[in-house]
């Protein structure tokens, strides 16, 4: 209560595995609790269950039958015989699911051929399903028992966006067991987009701002004439300069009201030197 109306949440219902078979009984009733309590969208981790593709079924048909979309973690590991975003593309094509469907993470994908890459992308480009990898967690969990030629873990931004997929990017973790110095702050996505995945500026920056929106399904917000005013003004030179220094001093616009700023200041005293 105490932020409402200043911050835009969307709830998902991030399911515990093993969510097929008999011993994901208690785990589906307790998505069925969560359904009628009320969630905007279901999650999931289809590679981490015994039966991945059921679990994607499973979640397709929750989300349909309660008129939401879903919002999975997939294929977060290097191992490269394991693709269920291609089996989630697949099964949201064939049902003509007509709700949002969010995968992150997608690690798997960055591991595979250019070829089946850009087979997957533009199977994901036709479902629709937009592609998060969040770089904060994936380049701090990944790859640390690979001692040489340690990959990147990051999905395959470039196939996706070659073939039209919505790519946005997200930070997951703060300052938790998965991501010990994570902070949710889109600059440093950015930061870590143009630096670990070779994007430029502006493209890191449209991918955690336009594009993060687009998969949120959220209204377009930028400066034309007419447009939501919902925005950050930062103390910077240049876009650039605002994603290099991520500097404190900012003001947070909702609907055109200032809800927030934060100030920061450097003081120099040449008597001390």
């Amino acid at each position: 209560k105490l932020v409402e109306g200043l911050i835009d949440v969307q709830i998902v219902a991030l399911t515990i595995n093993p969510m097929t078979g008999s011993e994901g009984t208690d785990n589906r009733k307790a998505l069925e609790l969560a359904i009628e309590t009320g969630v905007d969208l279901v999650g999931g981790c289809p590679h981490l269950d015994p039966n991945p593709s059921v679990l994607i079924k499973d979640a397709l048909d929750v989300a349909e039958d309660a008129g939401i979309g879903i919002d999975l973690h997939v294929d977060e590991m290097l191992d490269k015989s394991v693709l269920t975003l291609h089996d989630l593309a697949k099964q949201v094509m064939d049902r003509s699911f007509e709700n949002s469907v969010t995968a992150s993470h997608c690690v798997t994908l960055g591991m595979q051929s250019l070829k089946k890459q850009k087979e997957v992308s533009a199977d994901v480009a036709k479902a629709n399903i937009a592609v998060l990898p969040l770089p904060q967690t994936n380049l701090f969990l990944q790859g640390r028992e690979i001692p040489t030629a340690t990959p990147r873990a990051l999905t395959a931004i470039k196939s996706l966006k070659d073939a039209g997929v919505l790519v946005a990017a997200g930070g997951d973790n703060v300052q938790d067991p998965f991501n010990l110095v994570g902070r949710s702050d889109p600059l440093e996505t950015a930061s870590l987009l143009v630096l670990a995945a070779h994007e430029m500026p502006e493209s890191a920056y449209e991918m955690v701002s336009v594009n993060a929106r687009k998969a949120m399904k959220l209204e377009k917000a930028d400066l034309s004439s007419g447009s939501l005013a919902d925005f950050i003004a930062i103390d910077a030179p240049s876009l650039r300069g605002a994603i290099a220094d991520a500097p404190m001093s900012r003001k947070v616009f909702k609907s055109g009201v200032l809800i927030s700023s934060s100030l920061q200041s450097t003081q120099i005293s040449p008597e001390g030197l």
